[in-house]
Formats: structure tokens, C-alpha cells, sequence
């Protein structure tokens, strides 16, 4: 299954993308949805750098915070490695390695990605995406989350907006992170009116059958 023709042949008019990194998937959704309302959230202030000098905040109403269960302030575990060869795209090539960023501490990810380390931390100011103003009371027609291991915090704090929200894009654990849900546990997490669309394998596309 091809998750961005899937994506395209919606009626999208309003997606939310949690977890923005340097914007490139932003950048795409754009382009595929040229009308849609998009909402981008990223906390890394590395990737808001980036976001910020490269336009993307203007392609979308960008949130330059983490969304959690909670309004508050977190530690935010900062990942940093030289890509190398390992990936082709300049961006990255370039810049430091902040994908694996995440509110969860690295467990797993320490032993299989031995390139990444993780040698700091900073504090993030994280909402719910229930607080969320201009969402709320809102259809979400499509949520994107990349979170790094932090699906459970990211979807305990959204439980309205869920109900209003007909597709869900995100990961599930592969014991990275401490705390991450499996498979099994991100389901039972959204609870019996959702069903799995497709299982991409560390992946996975949720439907609301209650929308």
C-alpha cells in the first residue's frame, strides 16, 4: 500500500502532521493538497530552525511544541549522529541526525542504532491536542504522527479530538524508546470504534468507523 496515494485520493480539508522534523513531509502534503488546511507540530528546536529558514512555517499553521497528555514543560532527549552514506538526501547529509529526537528515554534505540546517540536533553513546552484552540470542535480528516515512542502520551492527550478525526498514520513500538506501546497496545489504546486499515510493519493506518 502506498500511504501517500492513499492519502491523496481523500477529500482532505484538514490534516494534522505531529512530529513536522525538517518539513519534507510537510513540503509533499502541500504539494498533494494544495488546498487543505494543514497543522504541523514539531518541538526539536534544531528542526524549528529549519522549519523556520526554509519556509515551511509558511505552508502551514506550525506549532513549534510537543503535543503529550499533559500542558506542561518536559524533558525532550536530543538525538545527534553524521548520517554518512547511510541516507542520500542532502538535507540530512548536512545537518545533524534529529530524527530519533523524543520525550521517551532511548532504550532500545542505544543497542540497534549505535551511530545515534542521544547527549542531551532540553525542555519542550508540550499542550494535548484537545487544548489545541483552533482545532477544536474541528473534523480532523487525516492525523500523521512520527513521535518517536511517544504514540501513548501524544493519543491519551487527544481523546475528543479523536472522535472528530476519520484516519490515523503512526508508529507503533519496536522497543526503542521506554514505555513505547506495541502493536496490540496502540490499538487497545484507541479503543473498539477503530480498525486497522493496514499494517505496514512498525507502521499502521487507523480508520474511525464511528465517522
Amino acid at each position: 500500500m502506498d500511504i501517500y496515494k492513499f492519502i491523496y485520493d481523500l477529500n482532505i480539508k484538514i490534516f494534522v502532521e505531529i512530529g513536522c522534523h525538517f518539513g519534507e513531509d510537510t513540503r509533499r502534503f502541500r504539494k498533494m493538497l494544495p488546498l487543505a488546511r494543514i497543522v504541523g507540530f514539531e518541538p526539536d528546536p534544531r528542526n524549528i530552525k529549519i522549519i523556520r529558514d526554509t519556509g515551511i512555517d509558511r505552508i502551514c499553521e506550525f506549532h513549534p511544541i510537543a503535543l503529550s497528555n499533559k500542558s506542561e514543560s518536559r524533558q525532550f532527549f536530543m538525538s545527534s549522529g553524521s548520517v554518512g552514506d547511510r541516507v542520500t538526501d542532502q538535507q540530512h547529509r548536512e545537518n545533524d541526525w534529529t530524527s530519533s529526537s523524543s520525550l521517551k528515554v532511548p532504550t532500545g534505540h542505544l543497542e540497534e542504532h549505535k551511530w545515534i546517540t542521544f547527549p542531551t536533553f532540553t525542555l519542550v513546552q508540550c499542550r494535548r491536542l484537545d487544548d489545541i484552540e483552533t482545532l477544536q470542535g474541528a473534523v480532523i480528516d487525516f492525523i500523521w504522527a512520527d513521535v518517536q515512542g511517544a504514540e501513548d502520551l501524544v493519543f491519551s492527550g487527544a481523546k475528543d479530538t479523536l472522535t472528530r478525526t476519520r484516519f490515523v498514520y503512526t508508529e507503533y513500538g519496536t522497543n526503542l524508546y521506554e514505555g513505547q506501546l506495541n502493536r496490540d497496545q496502540l490499538i487497545a489504546l484507541f479503543g473498539p470504534k477503530w480498525s486497522v486499515i493496514h499494517d505496514f510493519g512498525g507502521d499502521i493506518l487507523l480508520k474511525n468507523m464511528a465517522m
